[in-house]
C-alpha cells in the first residue's frame, strides 16, 4: 500500500493554485457539502432530490453545508448552474443569509485566486440574484465591486466593472429601491472613469449609471457628504457631471431638498465607507501595518505591500485612495504608534504617484478634511493624520513637505495675473467657497493648537526646511492664526501676536491696567522663541522696542530706565548689555519691596523681548564640544546669563535669591528654553560654586513646582530639539549631579533611548569606562526594564546597549524573566541571550528558578540552559542545582501545577511536571549536534542520580509516563557513561601492564647489551 504522503492532491476548481500551494480549507469545506449533495441526491428525480435537501437542511448545520455545496456546484458546473440557483431558492427559508454568507466569504478569501470560468461564475449568480430580487445582495454587490480596486491589471479590473455596470444598467427598477448604501457604487465607479478611456464601452455604462444614481438616488448620494464632492471634483469635465455640478451650485433644491456644496462639505462621510474602496486584503494588511508594526521594523511590510498591490503602472488612482482610507482606518491600541505609521505609510505614497497630477491627488485627499472642517460637527480624528504627515516630511522629506504647504496654501490664494497656481481650488469648486475653506483650515490650526498636539504654528511653519517664501505665503493666507492687537488711546499696540481663538477685539493699555490683563494680549513667548523658531508677528511692523515700550507703561518707575537702556543697546555689543543687565538687577535689589507679583511678570515679558534674538539665534554646539574658559566666556557673556550668575553667587541667606528666582521661574512658564540654559550655566561651575550652582536649579524646580528628575526630563526634551548637542553635553552632568534621581527615572531614560544616535552613545559608554557616572541601580532597574518592553525596536537596542556596556548582572533581571513573553517580547529575550552568555558568576538556584518557572510554550529556557552549560564548570554547577532541585520537589511532593497553588509567595513556583517538560525540550531540540555539549551535560553523574532516584520514587510513576521518552534518553546516556568509564579503567589497565612489561624488557634488553660489553672487553 502507498503511503500517504505519495498521494496525488486532487486539482482545485476554483482556484489558480501552483504545485506548491495548499488547497484551501474554504474550498475543501464547499467541496465535501457539494460531494454530500451529491451522494444524497444521486440517481433521484428533481422533485425527489429537492424532497431530500429539504428533509436535510431542517438542521441548522447541515443546511448551511447544503447551502455551501449548492454554491459551490454553481460556481463549478455552468451546465447545471440554473438548476443549483433553483434549490438554493427553495431552501432559503432564512432569507438568503447563509448563502449570501458563503458568497462573501468567498468574495473575500478566495476572488485574488480565482479561475477566469468560476468568476463568470460569480457574475451569473448575482444577475440571477437580482432578478430574483434575493434581499440584502446590494451589500454583498458592494463587496464584489471591492475586488476590482486592488492593484491587478487593468483588463481583469475592466471585466469585473463591465459586469457590475451592465447589471446596473439593465435593473434600474431594482437600483431605485435599493438601500441607502447604494451610494457606495457612484463613489467607486466614479474612481475608475478617468482611468478607462481606452475602453470607451466600459466608460460610457459606468458614467450612465453613476447619472443615473445621481439625478434619481442623489439624497442617498449625499450621505457621502464630503467624500461625494471629492469624487465629484475627479469627473468634473465630463458632460453628465458638470451638469450635477451646475445643479449643485446654482439649483441644488434640483437634486434634493436643502443639499447645496455648503451643506455636504460640512457632512462627516461615514468611517467605514471610505474602506468599500479598497479591497479587503489591502484593509487587512494596512489595519496590520497600523495597530501591530512598530516605526523602524515596517520597511519590509512597505515594501511588500508596493510590491503587491502598487507595482502596477495602471493603479493611478488606488494611491490617491489608498491615502483616503488610511485616514479612515483604526490605529489599534496604541494611537500614537498607529498614527506615526499612517504617516510613514502616507508618506511612502506620494513618491510613488506616476504623475504630478495623480500626487496632487494624494494632498488633496489627505487635506481634504482640512478644507471642510467645521467645530460644530467634529471629525477632529480625521485632521491628526495630515499633520503627522507634514511632521514626518519636514524630517526625511523636505522638499515634498514645502510641496504640501505650498498646495495647501495656493487651494486658498486668489489668482493673480503674474501667478498662475498649479492647481486652484476655484477652478473646481464655487470661487464663494474660498474664505469658508480659508476658516475651515485656521480652524484645523486651532483645534490642534488647543489640543496641545501642535502646540504653536511656529513649530511647522518656522522651520527653517520651509522655503522663505513658502513660510510668508502661509502667514498672509491663514492670519487668522497670527493675530496683531489693535492701537487704541495713543499707544502702540501690544507686541505681538496670538493664536486667538475669538474675535479679534481692541485692547486698551493704561499704566494703572494689572499686569494680568496687559498680558492677556500679549505674545506667548512659546511660539517666538520656545521651538527654536523665527518671530511670527515681524510683519506687522513692530520692532521689540516698541514692543518693550508698550510694556514699560505698567512697569514701575524705577525699573523703566534701565531695562529701557538695556533695550536700546545694540545686540551686537554684549559687553554693554551685560553691563546694562547688571544695572537693571542692581535696581531689582534695591528696591525688592516694589516687585509684587504682577511686577515680575512684566519684567519677565520684557526681558524676554529684548533677549529674543540671543534665545531664536543661538547656534547649536559644535560637534566635539569642549569646555574651556575661554569658550565658556564667550558663550556666558550675554545678559541672560548675568541673572543666572547673580542667581549662583547668591547665598540662600540673601533676601534677593528668591526674587531672581520669582523672575527666571516666570520666564520659564513662557520660554522653555530658559530653564535648560540654566542646567547648562550651572554645568560649567561644576568646579567653582558647585554646590550653590546645583540648589540654585534646585530651588527653581521647587518654585515651579515640579520634581527635579521631571524638569529635567522636560529641559531635555527641549534641549534636544533645539541643539542635540548640548543635550549629550547635559547628560553626564545629570547622571553625575543628580545620580539618585536619574537612574531611577523611566522616563529619563526613554528619552534617551529615542533620541541618542551612535556617537553619543559611544561618548556615554566612555564615560561610565572612566567612572564618571552610572546608568543604573539595582532596586530601580526592573522598573526601566518593564517600561521598555512598549518601547520602539531601536530605542530598545539603545538601551540594551548602556544596560550591556554598564555589565549589569543578570540577577537584576530575574524576577522578569518570567514575564517575558515570545514574540512580543523579542527585543528583550534576545539581549537576556547576551547577558546570559557573557555572564562571569556560576548560575545559582534563583537564576534556574525563574527559568525553570516559565511555562514550557516557547523555546526561551531551553536556549537560556543551553547558553549556560557551554562552560564546563557552569555545566557542573547547572547540574547540582538541577538535580538539588529534582529531589526536593519529589520530596515535597510538587509535582503537578494544581497541586501547589499559592505556596511560595515570595519565589516563583516550579513543580516537577514543569522541570521535566523544559528537560524534555532540552532533550528534543539540542541532542546530536556537533559539540555533543547536550549530551555531556545529560549524562553527568548528579543528573543521572537525580533521575535514578525519580525511577525509583512511585510517585513519579505518571510523569514518568508522559516524559518515557526523556527517561529513556537519560538511561541510554547513563548506560553509555558507565561504559565509557569501564573502557577507560580497562585501558588504563592494559596501558599499565603493557608498561610494566615493556620495563622488564628494557631492563632485560640492557643486562644483555651490558654483558656483550663485557665479553668485547675480554676478547
Amino acid at each position: 500500500m502507498e503511503p500517504s504522503s505519495t498521494r496525488v492532491k486532487r486539482p482545485s476548481k476554483l482556484l489558480n493554485l501552483s504545485n506548491f500551494e495548499q488547497r484551501d480549507e474554504l474550498e475543501e469545506k464547499l467541496e465535501n457539502g457539494f460531494n454530500m449533495v451529491q451522494n444524497r441526491t444521486s440517481g433521484l428525480p428533481e422533485k425527489e432530490s429537492y424532497d431530500v435537501l429539504l428533509q436535510m437542511a431542517g438542521e441548522t448545520k447541515m443546511f448551511e453545508n447544503i447551502t455551501g455545496g449548492l454554491l459551490y456546484g454553481l460556481l463549478t458546473e455552468p451546465q447545471n448552474a440554473q438548476k443549483y440557483f433553483s434549490i438554493i431558492s427553495l431552501l432559503a427559508h432564512d432569507g438568503w443569509f447563509c448563502a449570501l454568507c458563503n458568497v462573501n466569504m468567498i468574495l473575500f478569501e478566495l476572488y485574488p485566486r480565482m479561475r477566469p470560468e468560476v468568476r463568470e461564475q460569480i457574475v451569473y449568480f448575482f444577475r440571477e440574484a437580482i432578478k430574483s430580487n434575493v434581499p440584502k445582495i446590494d451589500n454583498v454587490l458592494i463587496n464584489y465591486l471591492r475586488n476590482a480596486n486592488d492593484g491587478s491589471d487593468l483588463k481583469e479590473t475592466a471585466t469585473l466593472l463591465s459586469a457590475v455596470a451592465g447589471m446596473l444598467n439593465d435593473h434600474h427598477a431594482w437600483l431605485s429601491e435599493l438601500k441607502p448604501k447604494a451610494s457606495l457604487i457612484p463613489v467607486t465607479l466614479l474612481t475608475f472613469t478617468n482611468s478607462f478611456n481606452a475602453f470607451e464601452l466600459l466608460r460610457t455604462q459606468m458614467i450612465n449609471v453613476c447619472h443615473w444614481l445621481l439625478t434619481e438616488r442623489f439624497v442617498d448620494c449625499a450621505q457621502l457628504g464630503r467624500d461625494l464632492v471629492l469624487a465629484l471634483m475627479r469627473v468634473s469635465k465630463i458632460p453628465q457631471f458638470a451638469s450635477v455640478w451646475k445643479h449643485l451650485l446654482y439649483n441644488p433644491s434640483k437634486l434634493g431638498p436643502n443639499i447645496s456644496v455648503e451643506e455636504l462639505m460640512s457632512r462627516i462621510c461615514p468611517h467605514t465607507f471610505p474602506l468599500y474602496r479598497i479591497s479587503v486584503a489591502m484593509q487587512r494588511k494596512l489595519e496590520f501595518i497600523f495597530a501591530k508594526v512598530k516605526p523602524g521594523t515596517h520597511e519590509r511590510h512597505l515594501d511588500w505591500f508596493k510590491k503587491q498591490y502598487l507595482s502596477n503602472p495602471e493603479a493611478g488612482s488606488l494611491r490617491s485612495e489608498l491615502v483616503r482610507c488610511a485616514i479612515f482606518l483604526s490605529c489599534g491600541e496604541t494611537p500614537q504608534v498607529g498614527q506615526e505609521m499612517k504617516a510613514v505609510f502616507i508618506t511612502s505614497i506620494f513618491p510613488q504617484t506616476s504623475s504630478i497630477m495623480e500626487q496632487q491627488w494624494c494632498k488633496l485627499h489627505l487635506l481634504w478634511d482640512w478644507f471642510c472642517y467645521d467645530p460644530a460637527t467634529g471629525g477632529h480624528v480625521l485632521i491628526e493624520p495630515a499633520f503627522h504627515v507634514l511632521r514626518h516630511l519636514l524630517h526625511v522629506q523636505p522638499l515634498l513637505a514645502n510641496s504640501l504647504v505650498d498646495f495647501m496654501i495656493r487651494l486658498h490664494m486668489k489668482e493673480k495675473r503674474h501667478q498662475k497656481p498649479k492647481f486652484q481650488m476655484s477652478y473646481e469648486l464655487h470661487p464663494q467657497l474660498q474664505q469658508r475653506i480659508t476658516t475651515s483650515v485656521t480652524n484645523s490650526f486651532k483645534f490642534l493648537i488647543d489640543h496641545n498636539i501642535l502646540g504653536s504654528p511656529a513649530i511647522i511653519f518656522d522651520n527653517p526646511v520651509l522655503q522663505k517664501n513658502v513660510r510668508e505665503n502661509f502667514r498672509d493666507t491663514f492670519r487668522g492664526l497670527f493675530r496683531p492687537l489693535q492701537p487704541t488711546q495713543g499707544h502702540s499696540s501690544a507686541p505681538g501676536i496670538e493664536l486667538a481663538e475669538v474675535p479679534i477685539s481692541d485692547v486698551e493699555v493704561t499704566p494703572s491696567e494689572t499686569a494680568s490683563t496687559v498680558l492677556e494680549d500679549i505674545v506667548i513667548m512659546d511660539s517666538l522663541v520656545g521651538e527654536d523658531g523665527g518671530s511670527v508677528d515681524e510683519e506687522f511692523g513692530l520692532s521689540c522696542e516698541e514692543k518693550v515700550m508698550t510694556l514699560l507703561a505698567a512697569v514701575k518707575e524705577e525699573f523703566r530706565e534701565p531695562i529701557e537702556n538695556l533695550s536700546n543697546v545694540k545686540s551686537s555689543d554684549n559687553d554693554m548689555r551685560c553691563e546694562m543687565m547688571q544695572k537693571l538687577l542692581s535696581s531689582i535689589f534695591d528696591n525688592d519691596e516694589l516687585l509684587d507679583e504682577e511686577q515680575i511678570e512684566l519684567l519677565s515679558e520684557c526681558l524676554l523681548l529684548i533677549f529674543r534674538k540671543d534665545i531664536r539665534n543661538r547656534k547649536p554646539l559644535l560637534e566635539g564640544f569642549l569646555e574651556t574658559p575661554e569658550v565658556l566666556e564667550e558663550m556666558f557673556n550675554q545678559p541672560l546669563y548675568v541673572i543666572f550668575r547673580n542667581l549662583c553667587l547668591t547665598p540662600d541667606s540673601d533676601g534677593t535669591r528668591q526674587l531672581l528666582l520669582s523672575l527666571i521661574a516666570e520666564m520659564c512658564e513662557r520660554c522653555p528654553s530658559i530653564s535648560y540654559l540654566l542646567l547648562f550655566f550651572t554645568s560649567s561651575n561644576r568646579r567653582d560654586q558647585n554646590d550653590t550652582a546645583i540648589a540654585a536649579y534646585i530651588d527653581l524646580c521647587r518654585l515651579l513646582d515640579s520634581p527635579p528628575i521631571q524638569q529635567i526630563v522636560s529641559d531635555l526634551q527641549q534641549c534636544h530639539i533645539d541643539d542635540y548637542v548640548l543635550f549629550a553635553h547635559l547628560i553626564p552632568y545629570v547622571y553625575e549631579k543628580f545620580a539618585t534621581e536619574a537612574m531611577g527615572s523611566i522616563e529619563l531614560m526613554k528619552l534617551l533611548a529615542h533620541s541618542l544616535d551612535g556617537r553619543q552613545i559611544a561618548d556615554l559608554i566612555g564615560e561610565m569606562v572612566r567612572e564618571n557616572i552610572s546608568f543604573f541601580r539595582k532596586d530601580s532597574f526592573l522598573s526601566i526594564v518593564s517600561a521598555s518592553l512598549t518601547w520602539e525596536t531601536t530605542a530598545q537596542f539603545v538601551f540594551w546597549q548602556l544596560v550591556h556596556a554598564e555589565g549589569v548582572p543578570v540577577d537584576w533581571i530575574l524576577q522578569m524573566i518570567s514575564k517575558l513573553q515570545y514574540p512580543k517580547h523579542s527585543e528583550a529575550i534576545a539581549q537576556v541571550y547576551i547577558m546570559l552568555q557573557r555572564m562571569d558568576r556560576e548560575p545559582n538556584m534563583g537564576l534556574i528558578r525563574n527559568l525553570l518557572s516559565r511555562t514550557p510554550s516557547d523555546m526561551f529556557t531551553v536556549n537560556c540552559l543551553k547558553l549556560l552549560i557551554k562552560d564546563p564548570d557552569y555545566a557542573v554547577r547547572v547540574a547540582e542545582l538541577l538535580s538539588n532541585l529534582i529531589d526536593k520537589l519529589i520530596q515535597s511532593g510538587d509535582l503537578l501545577p494544581t497541586h501547589c497553588k499559592g505556596k511560595r509567595p515570595t519565589q516563583r513556583y516550579v513543580c516537577l511536571d514543569q522541570l521535566f517538560s523544559h528537560l524534555d525540550k532540552f532533550r528534543q531540540s539540542c541532542l546530536s549536534k556537533d559539540s555533543h555539549v547536550a549530551e555531556a551535560f545529560l549524562a553527568r553523574p548528579t543528573l543521572q542520580e537525580a533521575f535514578t532516584a525519580a525511577r525509583a520514587a512511585e510517585k513519579v510513576s505518571s510523569l514518568r509516563i508522559r516524559y518515557s521518552e526523556l527517561f529513556a534518553v537519560m538511561e541510554i546516556l547513563s548506560d553509555d557513561n558507565a561504559q565509557t568509564a569501564r573502557s577507560l579503567r580497562r585501558t588504563k589497565t592494559s596501558k599499565k601492564i603493557t608498561a610494566d612489561m615493556s620495563d622488564e624488557e628494557g631492563k632485560n634488553s640492557k643486562r644483555k647489551r651490558q654483558k656483550l660489553i663485557v665479553d668485547s672487553d675480554s676478547d
